[in-house]
């Protein structure tokens, strides 16, 4: 059974207390509507005490300081290894899908936690009121594995590969990209050897993550632009000789850059399109439409902060739903998407507009673990912890994965007649995340227990009547401040 083989592959894992790691991250996977992270160990999966819990997760990496940053890409390094033996195959037959974002751990009450800072939070519930909370974020790389299908959705899988925590001095932008480089240059993992599309939102079209990411040769980031933006039309080699006759001083190097095209004007361009074409699609729902793509190649944006992107030209795509009937847009804005990679130009349009619709996944993930994996529901007064408590998440997830084809479909009887559902059963799509969570304990329990269970030990003696501890030092929120701009020689 793959399942019983990828739980004893924990136990073998060269890390303190791999034992009590893997009856927590079983106890977690099979959670049933626990609120807190100790209340996973009343599960029939963990064969410890409560109290082994934290002892579990603050020994899986227990460097601070300066050398905890190679000892956390150590451990990332195993995981990923066990982790590569189940990867799923390939969503789309010609390029592998990732989907890379970040997502708040809010922690306002919570004084002895270090580097907390502001961070963004939705707030649709009282006008007014700025989408501001207190906490960390994390960014988070994962495999999409749901195909394209007309009609149908299978289960929204998106295992996660890379899960961390985004120090509070370090650019977004530029710790994601390192992040993805890391990834892709694991010897290990496919990604790097084969064409590998990464769906990101417009927050990542940005210098420091594309210009870090285009050494990679096998990638090709999917960017989605916001309608507000500008890009540059990269000169031609005879453009740049007619630039050049004009300069009468013939001095300075070539210019690169060559007409501005705002994206909200795009009726009034005068460029034409390099390519176009429509495709029919048809949701889950039952509602058809037409997608109508223009792609316009050798599009880039301007340098900034130190990273060159005059080297770095992308493909630009304009993507608009549109009626079957009267072909009028359903939405009053277009969907722009860049390609930046070496290798964009092999991406189909209608395979970049499928690529980036299957980005949502991501966020599905981002729910499913904070309601059902515990994801921000871990309460320490250690930083190092919360970090920790990610690959907790992330290899319960990946459990749900590996027994999801021992999974059966399942649901209650006021779904029995919805059409999706009759789809998944009918075509043997794969079981959703949810589905194979409220099936996994029995999963489990088939298998033999016995290498799962603690050895026998003298029972501690504690601490003692009366000890107490001095009060932890509370830190305050960190505010960004913005630098002030440069002056003008007068």
């Amino acid at each position: 059974m793959q399942l019983e083989q990828f739980c004893r592959s924990i136990i073998q894992l060269e890390i303190e207390k791999s034992k009590s790691f893997a009856n927590v991250v079983m106890g977690l996977a099979s959670n049933q509507g626990s609120r807190s992270v100790v209340e996973t160990s009343l599960g029939l999966c963990n064969h410890y005490e409560y109290s082994s819990m934290s002892k579990a997760i603050s020994s899986l990496c227990p460097e601070r300081g300066d050398g905890r940053e190679a000892a956390r890409a150590e451990i990332e390094e195993k995981l990923l290894s066990l982790k590569s033996e189940y990867l799923p195959q390939k969503s789309f037959d010609k390029f592998w899908l990732l989907n890379t974002d970040i997502s708040p751990q809010f922690r306002p009450h919570s004084p002895s936690l270090a580097s907390r800072r502001y961070v963004y939070k939705a707030n649709n519930k009282i006008k007014g009121n700025k989408p501001v909370g207190v906490g960390y974020e994390f960014s988070t790389v994962g495999l999409n594995c749901r195909r394209p299908l007309y009609g149908m959705r299978e289960g929204l899988w998106n295992l996660p590969l890379s899960m961390l925590q985004i120090p509070a001095a370090e650019n977004k932008n530029r710790f994601t990209a390192k992040q993805v480089n890391r990834l892709l240059d694991n010897e290990e993992l496919p990604f790097g050897k084969e064409l590998t599309l990464n769906a990101l939102d417009s927050n990542y079209l940005s210098p420091e993550y594309m210009a870090l990411t285009f050494r990679q040769k096998n990638l090709v980031n999917v960017i989605r632009l916001a309608s507000n933006r500008n890009v540059w039309k990269r000169m031609t080699r005879e453009e740049q000789a007619e630039r050049r006759k004009s300069n009468k001083s013939n001095k300075g190097t070539h210019c690169i850059y060559g007409e501005k095209y705002k994206l909200n004007q795009v009726d009034n361009w005068i460029l034409p399109c390099d390519e176009e074409t429509t495709v029919g699609i048809k949701l889950a729902s039952g509602k058809k439409y037409l997608v109508s793509i223009r792609g316009w190649n050798d599009m880039m944006i301007r340098s900034k902060r130190g990273e060159s992107m005059k080297d770095k030209p992308f493909r630009l795509l304009c993507i608009k739903l549109l009626d079957p009937q009267t072909l009028e847009p359903i939405y009053k804005r277009a969907l722009w998407l860049s390609l930046c990679g070496k290798r964009n130009k092999e991406v189909t349009l209608e395979e970049a507009f499928w690529a980036f619709r299957n980005r949502f996944d991501i966020e599905h993930f981002f729910r499913f673990g904070k309601q059902n994996l515990l994801l921000d529901s871990f309460q320490t007064p250690i930083e190092e912890n919360l970090d920790n408590w990610l690959e907790f998440v992330s290899l319960a997830y990946w459990i749900l994965w590996v027994a999801q084809p021992m999974a059966k479909h399942s649901c209650p009887k006021w779904q029995q007649y919805d059409p999706n559902m009759k789809n998944k059963i009918k075509y043997s799509l794969m079981v959703s995340p949810s589905q194979v969570q409220r099936q996994l304990e029995s999963i489990i329990l088939s298998f033999e227990q016995s290498p799962f269970f603690p050895k026998q030990r003298i029972k501690g003696k504690g601490r003692k009547k009366g000890m107490t501890f001095p009060p932890r030092k509370k830190y305050p929120v960190i505010k960004k401040v913005k630098k002030p701009k440069k002056q003008g020689k007068t």
